[in-house]
């Protein structure tokens, strides 16, 4: 099976065959995106937000996540408007691009192990030529091999026929992302995808951004976006990608007497 950094894949800046390998499998491939300093600092954050900020955390699932840290660590920007991600996901889509949500998960050791949880976040949306209603990105914050939990995906064409979850697995096959810290990929969140976990010591933990078409409905309503980001901003096209609010947005801002566009 592929694994994340194998040389076979496209080179970063070779948009042709990101483009084409995206249209044959529904993802691309993104080797070292992060830097290690980067990273450093993205765990390092992530560290001190769960000890400061523990009521931010959902703890009473596995794993550990939070949607809100943008709220607290605004190095997590780095992720999320990333000049390598960004003009890849405006290629891909055909236009301009909005934010749609930031989830960080912390997966601690196992003592089993469990099969793949197959789920398909959000409906393919027919009407984009590949399918492609919101993009999403998952970077590695620790090195990911066979002994450690992992992402899992089954590719599809991006405009072929959408199957049944046991079809697709059986008729298209499973590949297992491995890679370096910093590695990431990109996908259809549509496309069947989930976490194998293992029986493993080592925790791993991922940052998944999604995107979105400005004129769409949201996402979620798990992110509130702070207007540090689509008010303060001095970059106005900074202000318009983070200026598409969910419900949850609109309600906390709101009551809190902040003004928002209409």
């Amino acid at each position: 099976m592929p694994r994340l950094l194998d040389p076979s894949i496209p080179a970063p800046d070779d948009r042709d065959a990101q483009i084409a390998s995206f249209q044959t499998q529904s993802y691309v491939i993104l080797p070292d995106v992060l830097s290690p300093e980067e990273v450093a600092q993205l765990n390092a954050a992530i560290d001190r937000d769960r000890q400061q900020h523990p009521f931010m955390w959902y703890t009473t699932t596995t794993p550990d996540y939070n949607c809100n840290l943008l709220l607290t660590e605004p190095v997590f920007e780095v992720a999320i408007h990333h000049s390598r991600v960004l003009s890849l996901v405006e290629a891909l889509m055909g236009g301009p691009v909005c934010f749609e949500e930031l989830a960080v998960r912390h997966r601690g050791p196992s003592e089993t192990t469990h099969d793949t949880g197959w789920h398909r976040d959000r409906p393919h949306w027919r009407d984009h030529p590949l399918h492609l209603d919101y993009p999403q990105v998952i970077y590695y914050l620790n090195d990911v091999d066979e002994t450690t939990h992992c992402f899992t995906i089954s590719p599809e064409p991006a405009d072929g026929n959408i199957l049944d979850p046991p079809e697709q697995v059986e008729r298209r096959g499973v590949v297992h992302f491995y890679g370096r810290a910093g590695s990431a990929i990109l996908f259809n969140c549509a496309m069947l995808h989930g976490v194998t976990i293992r029986k493993t010591q080592r925790v791993r933990r991922t940052i998944q951004v999604y995107y979105g078409h400005p004129h769409r409905p949201s996402l979620s309503e798990v992110t509130l976006i702070p207007p540090r980001l689509w008010r303060d901003h001095p970059d106005p096209e900074v202000r318009r990608f983070y200026g598409k609010f969910n419900r949850y947005t609109r309600v906390m801002l709101s009551t809190l007497g902040v003004a928002i566009p209409q």
